[in-house]
């Protein structure tokens, strides 16, 4: 009778193991995904012109607390930013914006250097927002005339 209880045991303690051996790696296996990037694009297309611009965010980090986003030309969506040829934001700001003819108007509480080697039809303007009641005002309008992009 010892000896039978112990082949039972044993044998349930091999099939236990190898459940959560395989609970573990599934597991493990699903870690790999932390710190990837997370990208996020938007295409903003300007009719009279025939041509569009992007915006464009990238998330990454361990616990996804870095992120840049910029005003680009190039449509692809998973990107490395490019100060000679993209409008560069870093960090969690929002941005707002409005096209009016053939400018893109951003609204963002960061004024990114002008890229030397920005080539588009589309004229961007960058208006700074230094106070936070500015800012809930423009929010107020996003549903209008203005639309948002985090």
């Amino acid at each position: 009778m010892k000896k039978e209880t112990l082949i039972i045991i044993s044998t349930v303690l091999i099939l236990l193991s190898f459940w959560l051996g395989m609970k573990v790696e599934r597991e493990l296996a699903s870690w790999d995904e932390i710190g990837k990037p997370v990208f996020k694009k938007e295409q903003i297309y300007f009719p009279n012109k025939k041509t569009s611009l992007y915006l464009k965010s990238k998330n990454w980090g361990l616990t996804a607390d870095h992120k840049i986003s910029v005003i680009s030309t190039k449509s692809n969506l998973e990107f490395q930013p490019d100060s000679i040829s993209e409008y560069i934001f870093h960090g969690f700001g929002g941005i707002i914006y409005k096209m009016e003819n053939d400018t893109l108007k951003i609204y963002s509480t960061q004024k990114p250097k002008t890229p030397p080697k920005f080539e588009s039809d589309i004229n961007v303007e960058i208006v700074e927002i230094k106070d936070n009641r500015e800012w809930i005002k423009l929010n107020d309008k996003i549903k209008n005339e203005y639309q948002k992009f985090e």
